[in-house]
């Protein structure tokens, strides 16, 4: 693999350094040790991996002049100059994001995502204030990088496309992986009768599950996806107003892929429910294993557990987990 300039100082990639054997393993002993932390013994499948070089998403932090990812255990800022595990056309942005922070001047975060049409871009600053001036300078720089939005906030500066979600939308990082993450999910769903998505976001389970003729219905309090769902959904804050166990009577199978905080509240519902399949999918093992435990003691088996590797070389992975009542 190509040497990492920013390696071993920068915090984003922690195990360029490994043999691929032995990183595989570390991970694999990783999913193992947290859910063993709630008494639940897991023999995980085969790792299912994203190439290195493929993320379509990343947010840099900025601060004086100097942008990049924070540095090992630390909240200082490593200055990147480019980024192996980016494409590209986002590795290429650095240094004209350099030089823009220089202008901007302040703290805060650039987050970019390669889309389709092209790159959309956000910035948060840490004392938000959109004056003339910054404004007429972001307008430049997107359309100097041929940028297809470029929003200050949630509020768009200049915006080229029509995107169908908007500036803070969580995407899966790669577009290998969430066609991995798809394909478990249709593969595994059988034929319910009808299926809800918890926490769908911009319908990445939904759409697909609505295309081969599965009735869904999907729930998210940051719902972009009303316009192509349509009447196959409802805007609502499950952290805080969950499904009940009563609601959940219409579904026989249920996809959720809850944030890295997990979906506590959510799974003490389902335990008490009677759907026979539950489809979940974590990018945080603790937590997972935390919500499963829940819905273990509610009467629900563990059927398999599919690592799929999207943050390739960091310590995060992305879990797919098959259970039944």
């Amino acid at each position: 693999m190509e040497r990492c300039s920013a390696f071993p100082d920068c915090g984003g990639c922690l195990y360029l350094d490994m043999n691929r054997n032995d990183y595989i393993e570390k991970k694999r002993l990783f999913i193992k040790s947290a859910f063993l932390n709630q008494g639940i013994q897991i023999e995980p499948e085969p790792m299912l991996s994203v190439p290195f070089g493929r993320r379509r998403r990343a947010t840099f932090a900025y601060k004086n002049g100097h942008i990049g990812f924070n540095k090992t255990k630390s909240n200082q800022i490593c200055d990147l100059t480019a980024c192996l595990a980016l494409l590209p056309e986002l590795s290429d942005l650095l240094p004209k994001l350099r030089e823009l922070v220089l202008k901007l001047k302040g703290s805060g975060d650039i987050s970019v995502l390669k889309t389709t049409f092209g790159i959309d871009m956000c910035i948060k600053e840490s004392k938000p204030k959109l004056t003339l001036e910054k404004q007429e300078l972001l307008s430049a720089f997107a359309l100097q990088n041929n940028l297809i939005r470029l929003s200050y906030g949630t509020e768009p500066v200049i915006q080229r496309v029509q995107l169908p979600f908007s500036a803070d939308s969580f995407l899966q990082p790669s577009v290998e992986g969430e066609k991995i993450l798809i394909d478990l999910v249709l593969s595994h769903i059988g034929t319910p009768k009808k299926a809800a998505d918890l926490f769908c976001g911009a319908g990445t389970f939904t759409k697909p599950m609505i295309n081969a003729g599965i009735p869904v219905k999907g729930y998210d309090i940051a719902f972009e996806s009303l316009s192509v769902i349509k009447n196959n959904a409802e805007k609502r804050d499950l952290f805080r107003v969950p499904l009940t166990s009563n609601e959940l009577k219409e579904y026989d199978c249920v996809v959720m892929d809850p944030p890295r905080a997990g979906a506590e509240a959510q799974c003490r519902e389902l335990a008490k429910s009677e759907v026979p399949d539950i489809l979940m999918i974590s990018c945080s093992p603790k937590t997972a294993a935390r919500d499963v435990k829940i819905l273990q003691n509610g009467g629900y088996d563990i059927k398999k557990i599919i690592p799929v590797d999207q943050f390739v070389y960091t310590n995060h992975i992305e879990l797919f987990i098959i259970l039944k009542k």
